[in-house]
């Protein structure tokens, strides 16, 4: 059975109301793969009719496998079975505030992210302060960051092409678009917005089903993306960018191997930032997974405009955490050139850009303190221009009152 698997990618038309989506595709097969527990190796598996894909680097003696007809009888004393319950102890906690923070009110010439979001005002208190920010890794597993702007260059500490595909030309821009939000956006060697300058990126490529030869680019199967979660986790991310999801629930062999990788990294203080979507649907009604996991340590985030309500094309509903303005943002592409582009695709790194902020300020922060100050500063305040109450569980995304919020409570 073959599945999909979608970047939430737009090109905008300049126009507040109506966006064109094109969405980037990733074909995934339910080919048989799945997780087992075992501390055999390679050869004493095949033995048993066990093939190796892959051996994952953050759950011990966790390793996706293929079974074939060869080999002595399967027995269930090769096995444990601990690593299935990892995701039992990292279910979604979303509790009640009576958020404060409510307002419509913007200034006239604050039609963008960085004012809206008072990214602004956040860093202007960050040089008021002489604050020091420690730098926090975050991994872009997407369509590969090509290091297309000196801010971008500076900050790229990690290239890990996990396909077979070395020519950067077929490349996206998808992925280095979200680069430019972490970096900073960059016009004729200008630095025009910086939301995080003390990003560090590691970019990891999967594959995308209009990439040319995809099938034949493409490693590891339907555990592509559990794979590069793995990766990501395993090279020292403080945060997660998943800007993607699967136009249907996956295989479930592979959501499991996902929600084991995603729930370990939960004990470590990882944060996995993922898009929304862009179906304009109730996740509760329609889920869209990974952002309908039901993990703690994901944070689903939808896209509303400079008008203050949901964009017309974001998913919305209580699944959806917060949202950030991702509508006509300006980013460098992968040939360093500015593009307007829409979608929640880069609302999740515009939150991602605040985390960073927040964890390079308060390092030993954990999860549900991080989740709680990003949560209870929102403003849940939204217009209903496009005519539909469209809401989040939380509101829009003010950084300055998050760090604020921070200030208080560390």
């Amino acid at each position: 059975m073959i599945k999909y698997l979608f970047i939430f990618f737009v090109f905008s038309v300049y126009s507040c109301s109506k966006f064109t989506i094109n969405d980037d595709k990733i074909l995934t097969t339910s080919d048989g793969s799945y997780v087992i527990e075992t501390g055999l190796n390679d050869l004493e598996l095949l033995s048993y009719g066990k093939e190796v894909i892959y051996r994952f680097k953050t759950v011990p003696n966790m390793i996706a496998v293929k079974s074939i007809n060869m080999g002595k009888n399967d027995h269930n004393f090769i096995y444990l079975n601990s690593i299935y319950k990892i995701p039992e102890s990292n279910e979604k906690k979303r509790p009640y505030f009576n958020n404060l923070n409510s307002s419509l009110t913007t200034t006239n010439s604050c039609f963008n992210a960085y004012c809206e979001a008072n990214f602004d005002k956040a860093l202007s208190e960050i040089q008021t302060k002489n604050l020091n920010l420690y730098p926090i890794k975050v991994a872009i597993v997407d369509s590969g960051v090509i290091p297309s702007t000196y801010l971008i260059k500076n900050n790229l500490v990690d290239i890990i092409n996990l396909t077979n595909d070395e020519n950067k030309k077929n490349w996206a821009s998808h992925a280095t678009y979200i680069a430019s939000i972490f970096t900073g956006t960059v016009e004729q060697s200008v630095v025009k917005n910086i939301y995080a300058k003390n990003s560090k990126i590691s970019s990891l490529k999967i594959t995308f089903s209009d990439d040319p030869d995809a099938n034949l680019n493409k490693n590891y199967g339907s555990m592509q993306l559990a794979v590069a979660m793995d990766y990501a986790v395993y090279l020292g991310a403080k945060l997660v960018n998943l800007s993607l999801s699967y136009t249907e629930k996956p295989d479930p062999n592979v959501e499991l191997a996902e929600k084991i990788i995603i729930s370990q990294a939960a004990k470590s203080n990882v944060l996995f930032l993922v898009a929304a979507g862009n179906e304009s649907t109730d996740l509760q009604q329609l889920p869209v997974y990974p952002a309908s996991y039901n993990l703690n340590n994901i944070i689903t985030v939808g896209s509303h405009s400079s008008y203050l309500s949901l964009a017309s094309s974001s998913n919305y509903g209580d699944d959806v955490d917060i949202s950030a303005q991702a509508s006509l943002i300006e980013l460098n592409n992968k040939n360093g050139e500015l593009e307007f582009v829409s979608g929640t695709s880069f609302a999740a790194p515009l939150v991602g850009a605040a985390l960073s902020l927040y964890f390079g300020i308060f390092p030993s922060a954990n999860i549900n303190r991080a989740l709680t100050d990003l949560f209870s500063s929102a403003n849940n305040a939204y217009s209903s221009y496009y005519g539909v109450s469209k809401k989040t569980k939380y509101g829009r995304l003010d950084v300055k009152a998050f760090i604020d919020s921070g200030f208080k409570n560390n």
